[in-house]
């Protein structure tokens, strides 16, 4: 009996080691994804793909600290310790924040949405986003990917509830405003190619003058048949596909978040140009953990950190769940409440709220 006991006992602790090895491992992929946007993606592009993993190490990790508790109290605790070394950066990816709105005259309602072209190539989720457009309540709307409509059907009908509304085409793709306040002006930043750029906006908002920049960062270019490739993937890997299937995704991803990287270094000097009040919408195509996010961050607040909960997802396609539009704002705002509405599916992407109060 007292051998068993012993050998049992000497089973549980050899497991409890390499539990403990397994939670260090990636405890340090944590960190890399983590902290990667310190980082320029030029110098190491795989952090890029790495920065999207963050969500799912940390679920690892967290299932692992939740069996030492259990299973190793005695040293369990110190898996708490990750928790706090990663602290920033789960505050970022998931934040908290009890708050109410006070919906009155002074806050200000924002909204950014990648509409995927109205989703024109299906009829239903096409006339669902018309019917979710038209009875939209945001003060000041930002679409990405919006083009497809003339300019004077999007005023007249689409968007009809704003009285300001101006497109502007980059090559094969538009970036589009809608506001209750008079637009005085605009200047576009292109980015790395002819598609992608920023459009900042100048508003009369009362008796001031704020700006709003809608923009939209180079896209993964991850096809249809790479959607499925990675659906598959994840449903049910198989060796060779994850073998082969990883490293060209990982690819694909690395190598556009090196020209987002360039995009944003090209537009972080117009921002910090810009006197006043700021808000930035649209869609990064990257996640709270990458280079991107972390360079605006040095100027601007994330809405959505300070005002909303949970990890927020924006972009919901063939098993790929990322919060990758964000809104952001200057020093000059109080964060009242961000959130994503996953109700409304007619895009690949939800679309953002932010409601916004003068300080």
């Amino acid at each position: 009996m007292k051998e068993r006991d012993k050998k049992r006992s000497s089973i549980i602790s050899v497991s409890g080691n390499v539990i403990a090895i397994i939670q260090v491992v990636v405890l340090l992929f944590l960190c890399m994804s983590g902290y990667g946007y310190l980082i320029h993606p030029s110098a190491c592009p795989w952090l890029v793909s790495l920065s999207l993993a963050f969500g799912g190490l940390l679920l690892i990790y967290v299932a692992l600290a939740l069996i030492m508790l259990v299973v190793y109290p005695s040293r369990g605790w110190k898996s708490l310790l990750g928790l706090i070394v990663c602290f920033g950066p789960i505050r970022t990816y998931f934040p908290v924040n009890p708050k109410f709105v006070d919906e009155n005259d002074s806050v200000l309602k924002v909204m950014s949405y990648n509409v995927d072209n109205f989703s024109q190539d299906d009829s239903h989720a096409h006339t669902t986003m018309m019917e979710y457009l038209k009875s939209c309540s945001a003060d000041i709307l930002c679409m990405q990917e919006s083009d497809y409509y003339e300019p004077s059907y999007l005023k007249d009908s689409v968007l009809s509830r704003w009285k300001y509304v101006d497109k502007t085409m980059l090559h094969t793709n538009a970036l589009v405003i809608g506001s209750h306040y008079p637009i005085l002006d605009k200047c576009i930043v292109k980015g790395p190619d002819a598609s992608h750029g920023a459009v900042i906006y100048r508003l009369l908002y009362g008796q001031e003058t704020i700006s709003v920049v809608n923009c939209h960062f180079v896209s993964n270019t991850i096809s249809g048949h790479d959607k499925l490739l990675f659906k598959r993937i994840i449903k049910s890997p198989k060796k060779n596909e994850v073998k082969q299937g990883m490293p060209y995704l990982a690819l694909k991803v690395d190598s556009a978040g090196v020209s987002r990287a360039r995009q944003v270094d090209q537009l972080m000097p117009v921002i910090k140009m810009l006197k006043g009040a700021i808000i930035l919408c649209g869609d990064l195509n990257d996640s709270p953990m990458s280079y991107v996010h972390g360079q605006l961050e040095k100027v601007l607040d994330d809405a959505y950190v300070s005002g909303g909960n949970g990890p927020g997802i924006t972009y919901h396609e063939a098993g790929m769940y990322f919060r990758i539009d964000h809104i952001f704002c200057s020093k000059h705002w109080k964060v009242v409440k961000s959130y994503v509405d996953n109700d409304i599916s007619s895009s690949d992407h939800y679309p953002m709220y932010t409601w916004l109060q003068k300080k």
